[in-house]
C-alpha cells in the first residue's frame, strides 16, 4: 500500500485575495514541482476550505519517500515566505483502503 500525508492548513491571510491567489499560484508551480522531483511521489492535492484553511493530500510510495518529500517541501516553503503565514496541522499513514 502506499503513504498519504494530509495537512490542514491556517493561514493568517484571507484567501480569497490577491494575495491568496498568488500563494496557490507559486504552490501549483513551484511547490508542486518539488514534489514531483522527489523519489516515490505519486500525487498532490489542495482545497480552500474556507477563507483561512485549506487541506492538502500528498500520496507516495512509501513512507520513507513521503518523509523526504514532506522535508523538501517545508523548506521550499521557507524559503519562499510562504511559511511564514500559515500554521500546519500534519496526519499520515499507510493507505488501509483505496479506490
Amino acid at each position: 500500500m502506499t503513504y498519504l500525508r494530509v495537512t490542514v492548513a491556517s493561514w493568517g491571510i484571507d484567501l480569497y485575495t490577491p494575495e491568496g491567489e498568488e500563494i496557490f499560484r507559486q504552490i501549483n508551480e513551484d511547490g508542486v514541482r518539488v514534489f514531483k522531483a522527489q523519489p516515490g511521489f505519486i500525487k498532490f492535492c489542495m482545497i480552500r476550505s474556507d477563507r483561512h484553511t485549506t487541506m492538502s493530500v500528498a500520496e507516495w510510495r512509501s513512507e520513507a519517500c513521503g518523509k523526504q518529500g514532506a522535508l523538501a517541501y517545508r523548506n521550499w516553503m521557507r524559503e519562499s515566505g510562504i511559511a511564514d503565514k500559515v500554521v500546519l496541522e500534519d496526519y499520515d499513514g499507510e493507505v488501509v483502503a483505496s479506490s
